[in-house]
């Protein structure tokens, strides 16, 4: 099993596309870092296939039982995780780190961890199917 990620591309001088990736190994993960860091990648939406996807309460449709969000902005990586388990929560990290908004996915400032803990997080993620425990947490709702 892999995770599976998307995320919008705004280029202004085209129309806005999609991104897609389904990551199965360390390596796919590297190449998902380094698109989500192309200036023009918004916040991707990061699924864990292997989970079990549930009813939404609100809508009806069958969707994932989590959701991670992970963002690349100014040199820092931005990650949002939220399950049964763990309510809202963003990574804890450089206080220095600029807060980003994007349609409903809040990060706010001083959650922006470095490149490489950032792609950490996510291979763990990958490998565990859970919140990564490399990062500190904390609720933001």
């Amino acid at each position: 099993m892999g995770i599976h990620a998307r995320w919008e591309i705004h280029d202004p001088e085209n129309l806005p596309t999609n991104g897609e990736l389904v990551a199965e190994t360390p390596e796919d993960v590297d190449r998902l870092v380094a698109l989500l860091t192309e200036p023009s990648a918004e916040p991707a939406s990061v699924e864990h296939l292997a989970r079990t996807r549930i009813r939404s309460e609100w809508s009806g449709e069958i969707v994932p039982d989590h959701l991670m969000w992970a963002l690349v902005q100014r040199g820092y990586g931005y990650l949002l995780y939220y399950s049964a388990e763990h309510e809202h929560c963003t990574a804890v990290g450089d206080a220095a780190s600029r807060a980003y908004h994007y349609d409903y996915n809040d990060f706010p400032a001083g959650s922006g961890i470095s490149i490489e803990l950032f792609a950490r997080a996510i291979k763990e993620f990958l490998a565990t199917a859970v919140r990564p425990t490399c990062v500190t947490w904390r609720k933001t709702l």
